[in-house]
């Protein structure tokens, strides 16, 4: 019965490790997904159907989930919102310049 549970116990960590490595690199690459938009706004200089509405909306709104990654100290949480905000910054201000 023993062996049983330290088997659990040990699947549950690797399961863990796995979801918190995972969770790392998904706050990296998630905010990543945007980029192209942003090039896109940069080198064409065509924001039409860009809302600008929709993309101050996600930058501030990004400053609630930041503050709480921070309060609540989740790392991978504080990075995601961090590069969430840079990319949503980026595109606020090219859709002002370029309209």
């Amino acid at each position: 019965m023993a062996q049983i549970e330290l088997a659990r116990h040990l699947q549950g960590k690797k399961t863990k490790t796995l979801i918190d490595n995972l969770m790392s690199l998904a706050a990296v690459v998630h905010p990543m997904t945007a980029v192209p938009q942003v090039v896109q706004i940069y080198q064409t200089h065509d924001v039409a159907g860009i809302s600008l509405v929709t993309w101050f909306g996600f930058m501030t709104i990004g400053l609630v989930f930041l503050a709480y990654g921070i309060l609540h100290k989740i790392k991978p949480f504080i990075v995601t919102q961090v590069l969430w905000f840079v990319v949503d910054f980026l595109v606020v201000a090219g859709v002002l310049m370029y309209r």
